[in-house]
């Protein structure tokens, strides 16, 4: 009896460990997608050009900012274009282009989905992979727009309808109202709009400004290759060779050298700026035309007299990190004796270092642990090195920049003495980087620009949820995971507020700052300056043709003029020289009356072959008579 009992004991005993298995199993995916949706993205656009003024809406603050090369652009975030503005992003592989007076959405930019909504104007793509193709959607008022294959896409939302343009490739159109789908092939192009019911019409392809500045752009890009060292997802890595080389390192392996810096003091993170993102927080944009991938991705190491970039073990989807920096400084403290009210505290003095190969990056954002082993290499988490050897470069004066003022520009730590060691109290580690409100008083103050009142929004379909709403990464201000269609940006922009610049301390060698220091804008400057000679010596020989043609003018004017009056004389009548003065005898006198008659009579005739009349005439008869009395 007992040996039965105990049986079932043991038989009981074992399904629970069956079910809990079972349990485990079930909640794995359910725990991996919430750590997922807590995660920020794991993908990033970049600006690689902007043409004119694109703006990027900020949600916190409700307002407008502008955009700038190298920025950051996310999931959630949305871009906006103004007149004779034109955009270009870049995501991995992909590239996309924004024409002017258009509004584009990022509404999902993640690992397996990419859905750009075009609420206003014109938006191309290239797609070089199938997988970006399969991943990628592109949606308007009348519907969603899926491209089947690479190839170069184009997507125009207009008043009251739509436009696909397939250069080459095959898209697919599916109806938001629920209808038969539509595909566009290579060379064609498909308006579509719903007055009664779902209408197409196919058109051949046809050129205009904006599709010759993307066939343009996509000829200049062509399939240029990357380096095999890194993954063509990696957002930037397309600028790479084209601005360094290649270099195999005993410690680190693969490094990267830029061979465009000719600043004796540079050093990663120092020339650029800081903007917020509120997925990642502070974010860096460099002024680099490569500055992208080396400052997102990787690590930087001193090797060889050299700052390099090591971009670590070959990932196919590296995950974004907005600044792979190391934070130092803080609230300064001073000591010191005032008669009467005291003054003000001196504002907190910030500063970072890069991180070194085989150190452990770790996010102050909000993330998973998972999320910490993606976004460093696993053995680094693991690695003694790097709890024996921490932060190496929080301590070396080129490496760390600093802020030392508010509205100052970035500079070196500041040293002391022939040594040249760094000042004390520099090297604090902050255990995480600075709140938005702490560096933003530290910084210049940024363009921006009020938002508009909100417009009506308009239904996605049934992809978009709710009607008028995007969906967005759920986080602490947002659980449900939705968030209201975003208002237009005004017309008129905010003037920007001068700052002042801060005075260079005493005893602290700085950097002498300005544009025609720039490693990466001297070529530009050349170039700038040998264009504005050109057109200066166009002008001018434009200025010279005029003044000659105009002098040409005068000369032949004067010409004429003395021709004309060399002219005037010969055509003037001559006079007809007097016939020799004959003397005659007197005439019979004779009646007055019958006289007077007959001159009348014989000038009533008129002019008669051989005899003279006229004033002329007269006068002589007068002179005649005076004579002979």
């Amino acid at each position: 009896m007992n040996t039965s009992t105990e049986s079932r004991l043991v038989l009981t005993r074992r399904h629970w460990r069956v079910l809990a298995l079972a349990l485990l199993v079930a909640i794995a995916p359910a725990a991996k997608a919430q750590d997922a949706d807590r995660d920020p993205p794991a993908r990033a656009a970049r600006v690689v050009s902007v043409v004119g003024d694109a703006w990027l809406f900020d949600h916190e603050n409700r307002e407008w900012t502008r955009l700038a090369r190298n920025q950051t652009v996310a999931e959630g975030d949305r871009v906006r274009t103004d007149d004779r503005a034109r955009l270009r992003l870049r995501v991995g592989s992909t590239t996309i282009w924004v024409d002017e007076r258009s509004d584009l959405a990022l509404s999902q930019l993640d690992e397996g989905q990419t859905l750009l909504d075009i609420d206003r104007g014109e938006v191309a793509v290239r797609l070089r992979s199938v997988e970006n193709a399969m991943e990628t959607r592109l949606r308007t008022r009348e519907g969603t727009a899926r491209p089947e294959r690479e190839g170069l896409y184009r997507v125009e939302q207009l008043d009251r309808g739509s436009k696909a343009y397939v250069w080459q490739g095959r898209l697919r159109f599916d109806w938001a109202r629920g209808a038969d789908p539509v595909w566009v092939g290579t060379g064609e192009q498909i308006e579509f709009w719903w007055p009664d019911g779902p209408r197409a019409e196919r058109g051949p392809l046809y050129g205009d400004g904006f599709g010759d500045w993307v066939l343009g752009e996509s000829r200049d890009e062509g399939d240029r290759p990357v380096a095999r060292y890194v993954s063509p997802e990696m957002t930037g890595a397309e600028d790479l060779d084209r601005y360094g080389r290649w270099e195999a390192s005993p410690d680190y392996g693969t490094v990267w050298i830029p061979t465009t810096l000719i600043v004796a003091d540079w050093a990663p993170y120092r020339y650029g700026h800081w903007v917020w993102s509120r997925h990642w927080g502070w974010t860096w944009v460099d002024d680099a035309p490569w500055g992208f991938a080396p400052f997102h991705y990787g690590r930087w190491v001193s090797w060889g007299g050299h700052w390099c970039w090591a971009p670590g073990p070959y990932v196919h989807r590296p995950v974004y990190a907005p600044a792979l920096v190391g934070w130092v400084g803080g609230p300064t403290v001073s000591v010191g004796i005032s008669i009467g009210f005291g003054g003000p505290p001196a504002p907190p003095s910030y500063g970072w270092y890069p991180l070194a190969p085989r150190e452990v990056y770790m996010p102050s954002y909000y993330h998973s642990p998972r999320y910490v082993s993606r976004i460093n290499d696993p053995r680094d988490l693991r690695d003694p090195v790097t709890v024996q050897r921490p932060n190496r470069y929080r301590d070396v004066p080129m490496a760390v920049s600093m802020l030392p003022g508010p509205g100052a520009a970035i500079q070196p730590m500041p040293v002391r003495g022939p040594d040249r060691k760094a000042e004390p109290g520099w090297a604090r580690p902050l255990p995480a980087a600075p709140g938005r409100g702490d560096l933003a008083a530290m910084l210049p103050v940024a363009p921006t620009r009020p938002a508009e009142p909100e417009r009506r929004a308009w239904p996605r379909g049934p992809e978009a949820g709710a009607a008028g709403q995007t969906p967005l990464r759920r986080d602490n201000n947002n659980p449900h995971g939705f968030e209201p269609r975003l208002p237009a940006p005004a017309v008129v922009p905010q003037p920007q507020q001068p700052v002042q610049p801060a005075q260079p301390r005493p005893s602290i060698e700085q950097p002498q700052r300005g544009d025609g220091n720039l490693p990466w804008r001297a070529q530009q400057q050349r170039e700038e300056q040998q264009r504005r000679e050109d057109v200066q010596q166009r002008q001018q020989e434009q200025q010279q043709r005029r003044d000659e043609m105009q002098q040409r003018q005068r000369w032949e004017e004067q010409q004429r003029q003395q021709e004309t009056q060399r002219r005037v004389p010969q055509m003037e009548p001559q006079r007809m020289p007097e016939p020799p003065r004959v003397q005659v005898p007197a005439p019979q006198p004779q009646p007055q009356q019958p006289q007077v008659q007959q001159r009348a009579q014989q000038r009533d005739e008129g002019p008669q072959r051989g005899r003279q009349d006229g004033p002329h005439q007269d006068r002589r008869d007068d002179r005649q008579k005076q004579n002979d009395r």
